[in-house]
């Protein structure tokens, strides 16, 4: 018992140290931007619902699973036996049908009726599903609910994979969803970085902000803070929370790449410098200064600055694929050499 209350002790003793150690931090000169509490940071229980299902394509020209495959043969023929039609499995010899994995996300407050965007993707030997239309396909959250229904005509991208693609407005919410994101009267936020800078001016905006009221803001760790909801707010804990994620703070987030390895696209986000640093990649050097790099791949490459989306738009130009970049892109943020957020669609 003694040693769980010393243990008690030190953690309240190391949070108190953390809170300390951000508040210095608010009468420091910063040069971040002014955001939304809402644009930085989450609130903790309210993350999108992800969704998923199993589904059928059908319509493609020729370009489906191949027929032999038992689990897509079953399923289109439970499908025609719920319409009533019987079919024996020896008349099926098309190949324009495909089974997929069917997903989408939704907020945590959507309410039945509401739509959104579905993605489609192919499970076996399908090479296209170009102009393929989804069959009604039951879609489940992580606990096994059914929340969601989807159905449409996949759209796939115009070039490249094809094997993959999306509906949108193709999914319909059937079911509310329930989130309880406050607990104990308070609600946690937690920041997309671990930054001081953006945690010590949430919190002296927010004392700010409700100047007149008693805040109580315990700081967890770096990137996560919990906020008493005050009494005068008691039955309007919604406005409160409005309010709190709409307060404006000081906020300088991480440089974020964005890349969409199936359709060949990247987008980086703020302006990102390289530093110094050697890497080598599949039978590839790279080798940048403070001014530029140098590639050896086969033959000498000058690269003549080290801004990140000239490299990228340089190795784009020399017909690496986007799978090469995120990699040669990991490898720089694994050495130091560029401090980024990198995102995968």
């Amino acid at each position: 018992m003694l040693a769980y209350e010393n243990n008690l002790m030190k953690c309240h003793h190391l949070t108190k140290i953390i809170t300390v150690l951000i508040l210095l931090l608010v009468s420091l000169s910063s040069n971040g931007e002014k955001i939304k509490v809402r644009d930085a940071a989450k609130i903790v229980g309210l993350d999108d619902v992800q969704l998923s299902g199993y589904g059928v394509v059908i319509g493609l020209k020729g370009t489906g699973d191949n027929i032999k495959n038992e689990v897509t043969k079953t399923s289109i023929m439970n499908y025609l036996n719920n319409l009533g039609i019987s079919v024996n499995s020896t008349n099926l010899v098309s190949k324009n049908i495909a089974s997929v994995i069917v997903s989408g996300k939704i907020s945590p407050f959507s309410k039945s009726g509401m739509s959104f965007d579905i993605n489609v993707s192919s499970i076996f030997d399908a090479r296209s599903l170009e102009g393929g239309f989804l069959l009604k396909t039951l879609l489940k959250d992580i606990d096994g609910n059914t929340i969601g229904i989807a159905q449409g005509s996949v759209i796939t991208p115009k070039s490249g994979i094809k094997t993959s693609g999306n509906i949108p407005g193709g999914g319909t919410v059937v079911s509310n969803i329930s989130k309880n994101f406050i607990q104990d009267g308070k609600i946690r936020l937690h920041f997309d970085d671990d930054s001081p800078q953006a945690i010590s001016s949430f919190i002296s905006a927010l004392k700010e902000q409700f100047e007149e009221t008693n805040i109580v803001v315990e700081v967890e760790d770096l990137s996560t803070v919990s906020v008493e909801i005050p009494s005068k707010f008691e039955g309007n804990e919604i406005e409160f929370i409005s309010k709190l994620m709409d307060t404006d703070i000081e906020y300088t987030p991480t440089p974020t790449i964005m890349i969409d390895p199936k359709n060949n696209t990247l987008v980086i986000s703020g302006d990102i410098n390289i530093s110094p640093v050697s890497i080598s990649y599949k039978g590839m050097k790279i080798e940048f200064s403070e001014i530029g790099g140098i590639m050896e791949y086969g033959e000498i490459y000058s690269i003549p600055s080290n801004n990140l989306s000239d490299f990228v738009q340089f190795l784009f130009k020399n017909g690496f694929k986007a799978e090469d970049i995120i990699n040669v892109l990991s490898l720089m943020k694994e050495a130091g050499a560029i401090k980024v957020r990198i995102k995968t669609r």
